[in-house]
């Protein structure tokens, strides 16, 4: 049967040949040279996944060379992408011996994947090659390696979950500088990887329920057709990320019920941390974190953290910027800094990110600076 080319068959190629060269580009990166190495290696198995289907619709299946060709990949993305974005939100992260447990599944798979292939290799007939294939058991086995990553992606997802919340808590708590990132582009991929394993799930339920493999491979395709869209914006995204090596230092845990600080302590500690804000201005340090604040006032982290969590209901970043915030409207609406620009005004009251100041400014009031300044102005008139 001659092969014949498709749109389904030209999409799958795009996307197939920019994860090729995505990923050659990441794994050449200076830039985050750890956590990029996982996420080529993810993009190539995506890449290698998604030759599955062409398999078929470009009738390779029916090739000797082709048949039974290894491919047990799917099992190597998960733990892939799971340590790309651990290594990138935990720079101390380093890959040991015993993450290796995380890649039995997929090596297991191929392994056997290869021994079928070169089982079936060494004859011609495509007949011998199924008998020979349905021996070592095949269709059951691939089966059982779906039933397989189904399971396994609840069990990533939830630890990708994990580590991106306990990042953002070390992130409010620990520092106020707004250049550090905050990786939300990230909930983009854990949200990619329910949309996913959703369709995974319901694509099998359809096959249990109504033998629809049988009768169409549409519901495959647009699952291949996602997976290539995934790759795109895996790519991209993640070749296009700044350099954002940092120092993530260890923070105490904060307690936030049950306290064992005396009712005098805390309010010598709230009086302390209002005089730092109001008469000291140390928010005006773009980079203040918890721990130079704790020097300051030679008070213990976990006691500062503490006070500010349970007394000011708000996280060490929210805190600090709330004052930040004050400071800016306040010269907003002063004529000494009239001749400043909005932009530099910000800077001036200790926000050193651009994004970030307009974003926390329009989640504090409800309007852009410009649209604040113009309402202020309306009301004078």
């Amino acid at each position: 049967m001659n092969p014949t080319f498709s749109l389904f068959d030209l999409l799958i190629l795009i996307g197939i040949l920019q994860g090729i060269i995505t990923g050659i580009l990441l794994w050449r990166s200076k830039k985050n040279t750890r956590c990029n190495k996982f996420l080529a290696l993810a993009l190539f198995a995506f890449c290698f996944l998604n030759t599955k289907p062409l398999l078929h619709t470009l009738h390779l299946w029916d090739t000797n060379l082709f048949r039974y060709f290894p491919n047990g990949v799917e099992l190597a993305i998960t733990p892939l992408v799971y340590f790309y974005i651990k290594s990138l939100v935990t720079p101390e992260f380093r890959f040991k011996n015993k993450n290796w447990i995380h890649f039995i599944p997929f090596i297991i798979a191929q392994t056997y994947a290869f021994v079928v292939y070169f089982s079936v290799l060494t004859t011609n007939d495509f007949n011998t090659k199924d008998s020979i294939a349905k021996s070592f058991k095949f269709d059951y086995i691939k089966t059982l390696e779906e039933y397989l990553l189904l399971l396994l992606l609840p069990f990533y997802l939830f630890y990708v979950y994990k580590e991106l919340i306990d990042y953002k808590k070390w992130l409010d708590n620990t520092t106020s500088d707004g250049t550090f990132p905050d990786f939300r582009w990230l909930k983009v991929i854990f949200q990619l990887s329910i949309i996913i394993g959703a369709f995974l799930l319901v694509n099998h339920l359809l096959d249990i329920s109504f033998d629809l493999n049988s009768k169409t491979l549409l519901h495959y395709n647009l699952l291949t057709l996602f997976i290539a869209f995934t790759i795109y914006y895996l790519g991209f995204k993640g070749y296009l990320q700044p350099d954002t090596t940092f120092i993530r230092t260890k923070i105490n845990p904060i307690i936030e019920s049950n306290s064992n600080i005396l009712n005098i302590e805390q309010t010598r500690i709230v009086e302390q941390i209002q005089k730092a804000m109001i008469e000291d201005k140390v928010f005006l340090n773009p980079k203040l974190n918890i721990y130079e604040l704790s020097n300051m006032l030679n008070v213990p982290q976990k006691r500062v953290s503490t006070v500010i969590n349970q007394h000011f209901k708000m996280s060490f970043r929210d805190f600090v910027n709330k004052y930040r915030l004050e400071e800016v409207k306040f010269k907003l609406d002063h004529l000494d800094y009239k001749n400043m620009s909005i932009l530099g005004i910000a800077l001036d009251s200790g926000f050193n990110s651009e994004a970030s100041f307009y974003r926390i400014f329009k989640k504090d009031t409800g309007f852009s600076p410009k649209e604040f300044i113009q309402r202020k102005s309306t009301d004078f008139t």
